[in-house]
């Protein structure tokens, strides 16, 4: 499956309106619903970006949690009750909700970030100063960085 990846910075228009890099939109899944889901991060002053098949996974990591736990419910309020799901219009484009472009502080430009499975959508100046710290923290623990072997299906079982 195609992954998210690369960083693009688009103009949000007064209505919030702002289109989903082309790569992005390519990367969902064939037949799926053409749009994202939206939530806030927890992590950063950012939004973060999934497909549907993405957020129901979480959903099910979240029911894994003992139903009635502090965890589960703070999870729950963090990432599933807090999500948009925004269709793609006819140009590509989603409607950014207000409260999330105030907690990112987007107002008329949004970076598109690339993660792999998932994105993040950023406020350009706040992604370049938290792009300089990852870099950073990159460099400085370079050395834990394995490759994975990825043998072909059979090869290296035991027979």
């Amino acid at each position: 499956m195609p992954k998210f990846t690369s960083t693009y910075t688009n103009k949000v228009d007064k209505k919030g309106r702002v289109s989903v890099p082309a790569s992005f939109r390519a990367a969902l899944p064939e037949g799926s619903w053409q749009g994202i889901v939206v939530y806030p991060s927890f992590v950063h002053d950012a939004i973060e970006g999934c497909d549907l098949a993405h957020l129901d996974r979480l959903a099910d990591s979240i029911d894994d949690l003992a139903p009635f736990s502090e965890e589960h419910d703070a999870f729950t309020l963090s990432i599933i009750s807090s999500s948009s799901r925004l269709a793609f219009d006819s140009e590509g484009r989603i409607i950014l909700p207000q409260e999330l472009m105030e907690i990112a502080g987007i107002v008329d430009r949004a970076t598109f970030v690339g993660r792999g499975n998932t994105f993040q959508i950023w406020e350009p100046e706040a992604f370049q100063a938290e792009l300089a710290k990852a870099r950073e923290v990159a460099r400085n623990n370079r050395a834990m960085l394995k490759w994975k072997s990825r043998l072909p299906a059979g090869e290296g079982q035991g027979a």
